[in-house]
């Protein structure tokens, strides 16, 4: 990896590419093969409800000067919710190396504190998910691959710190980290967090998040399905918020998904390891799926 910031909006690098045109991000199928969440069919929304009336009152007190703009507090209160132990969700579930993915209904996932549930609009095929589905890296299964990913913030686990809530509300547009780091190990206290000891030890090793659980249950079973960072080849996902920054709305969540995997491996092997500067003649050699974007 050699670069990464769970706050990865504070970068120079990052605040460039976020800063780009669309075009900047452009990519063929080949290399951003994307999962949308209006490719597949829609989920249930048995558990889901629309706070329409919410949104008029927040319209009705702009229009009437009070606050001037949305009250960052009530940020978790707008847009759709996820109502306690209602909904489902579909998703593509790894089994076994060498045989095909397939589709499955999940139980809606809940975030916890710290987390948010994020609406997929794109996910990446990155060649690390070719390798656990060859089974080349040894991982948990059944589990959910994909951990190149855009979506739209739907909710807040509870408990979470209102900065968090504040600085990615609902409806935010959001790319994620394929390292989630936790923020409190020794690494990430240093500023290294793509080497997140809790990263590494929990989601890599056993496919969890950091309090050792996994966020998905097959609906009806109920059996645990293992995550493969967050598991974004499903239409929704729970990242813990330091994997993840506002994306702008001017940038499409396809070809945008690849930043939070493939562009920053990339960026690390340029800025860091090759020590690339502004003006340098170099000579690229074996540019490979990386270099290619």
């Amino acid at each position: 990896m050699g670069f990464f910031s769970s706050h990865l909006s504070r970068t120079p690098i990052v605040k460039r590419l976020l800063s780009s045109s669309p075009s900047t991000l452009s990519s063929s199928s080949s290399t951003a093969r994307a999962l949308t969440a209006t490719s597949h069919p829609p989920i249930s929304h048995a558990g889901l409800h629309n706070n329409n009336s919410h949104k008029e009152e927040e319209e009705k007190k702009k229009k009437m000067g009070d606050g001037g703009g949305w009250d960052s507090s009530k940020a978790s209160m707008a847009g759709y919710h996820v109502s306690s132990g209602g909904g489902y969700m579909r998703g593509a579930v790894f089994w076994e190396p060498n045989k095909p993915l397939s589709i499955e209904d999940f139980n809606m996932p809940r975030p916890k504190a710290g987390e948010l549930l994020i609406k997929t609009k794109g996910c990446g095929v990155c060649h690390s998910d070719l390798h656990v589905l060859k089974g080349e890296i040894p991982f948990s299964n059944p589990c959910a691959i994909g951990h190149e990913i855009t979506g739209e913030v739907v909710e807040h686990g509870p408990m979470t710190d209102p900065k968090i809530v504040q600085r990615l509300p609902v409806g935010s547009h959001v790319v994620g980290a394929f390292i989630m780091p936790c923020g409190n190990c020794f690494h990430c206290s240093k500023g290294h967090d793509d080497l997140c000891e809790d990263f590494f030890a929990y989601n890599r090793a056993k496919g969890t998040l950091y309090d050792g659980e996994t966020r998905l249950f097959l609906r009806g079973s109920g059996k645990p399905v293992y995550m493969y960072s967050m598991g974004g080849l499903a239409e929704y996902c729970v990242v813990p918020a330091n994997a993840l920054t506002i994306l702008p709305s001017s940038l499409p969540y396809t070809e945008s998904a690849i930043l939070g995997c493939a562009v920053f491996t990339a960026y690390g092997a340029m800025a860091h390891a090759a020590e690339v500067r502004p003006g340098d003649s170099v000579a690229v050699i074996g540019v490979g799926g990386v270099g290619s974007r």
